[in-house]
């Protein structure tokens, strides 16, 4: 199929109704699902037609609930991302397009990635597992960061809510970045499109770099693609000075219980990346890392995946793990 035509074809966004009642459907306008990265092509959009009317996915009475649908969207954009990129490389391949279609679709009927962020917004109560940035301040204030002399800048990525940091508003400037923005003030960007932004352009004056600290709590993980995750540490390497502080937060099923990833095989990655790490905490369900870019990294972002020093390698062949990993 000429490039042209795919590109067509990829005009029409999946969509997602959101501001309903729990089981009711809607025939009002939806909001689209920002493209997904996907390596080795363009950012690609979801293709299938708007759905005139599709139900609002329950957030889930309790925590369980919700992390079960968490976890399931999290697997449709893992698997969406797999066939995107068979696509790239075989748009002929047969039955991909229906494949991709029924992803979409069922995407869309949980109600796409608004419902996605309203439920990762409700697990952020205490009584669902928390703010994880409380446990960054206690560690900023331990650095002494807190009576540095000036104004931190602070990039939030995937930021749920402005009010994470507003006890610290007298010494953290936070600027807060995500694709499906769920209040004002929260910016609707891309992380790794931050460095290709017009710098004369008022509108991403705030975007200026470095930034002194980078947060990628619980972000890297959503992505389902491995190389793109390693682009998103790379990109935060770019983005920050040494001695800049990384910020991230993974799911400790993606370190404990993982055949291609452990916490030594991360510490690995983040070394030739040129972080060193500075603290690690693991409570039931989150991993916790902070990191100071030491010196810079030794390989290109724009690398291919097949010269790549950390590929994906089996580490753990015991039965019931997952299949998480990073590439760098």
């Amino acid at each position: 199929m000429p490039k042209a035509a795919r590109h067509k074809r990829r005009a029409v966004p999946i969509t997602a109704a959101h501001s309903l009642s729990p089981g009711t459907a809607t025939t009002v306008a939806a909001v689209p699902l920002p493209p997904i990265h996907v390596d080795g092509q363009e950012k690609i959009i979801i293709d299938t037609k708007p759905l005139a009317s599709l139900p609002l996915g329950k957030l889930g009475k309790s925590s369980t609930e919700t992390r079960r649908r968490i976890n399931h969207f999290h697997t449709l954009i893992k698997q969406y991302s797999k066939l995107a990129a068979l696509r790239s490389k075989d748009p002929a391949a047969p039955d991909l397009d229906l494949k991709i279609d029924a992803l979409s679709r069922e995407m869309a009927q949980m109600g796409g990635l608004d419902w996605y962020q309203k439920a990762s917004l409700l697990g952020q109560a205490k009584s669902r597992g928390g703010d994880t940035s409380r446990w960054l301040v206690p560690k900023l204030r331990d650095l002494g960061l807190h009576r540095h002399g000036k104004m931190l800048r602070l990039l939030d990525v995937g930021a749920l809510s402005r009010q994470n940091y507003v006890k610290e508003k007298a010494w953290i400037h936070v600027v807060s970045i995500d694709l499906n923005s769920q209040e004002p003030g929260i910016h609707q960007l891309d992380f790794l499109d931050i460095g290709s932004l017009p710098s004369s352009s008022s509108a991403y004056s705030e975007f200026a770099t470095p930034f002194d600290v980078i947060s990628l709590s619980l972000v890297v993980n959503f992505i389902g693609d491995a190389v793109t995750r390693g682009n998103m540490l790379k990109q935060a390497a770019r983005l920050l000075p040494l001695q800049g502080l990384l910020f991230l937060v993974l799911p400790l099923s993606c370190l404990t219980n993982s055949r291609y990833l452990d916490d030594d095989r991360l510490l690995a990655i983040m070394n030739h990346l040129g972080f060193e790490q500075i603290a690690i905490h693991h409570t039931a369900k989150l991993a916790h890392y902070l990191y100071r870019l030491a010196t810079r990294p030794v390989a290109s972002s724009s690398e291919p995946a097949a010269a790549a020093p950390f590929k994906k390698k089996l580490l753990h062949s015991s039965p019931g793990r997952n299949n998480f990993t990073i590439v760098v």
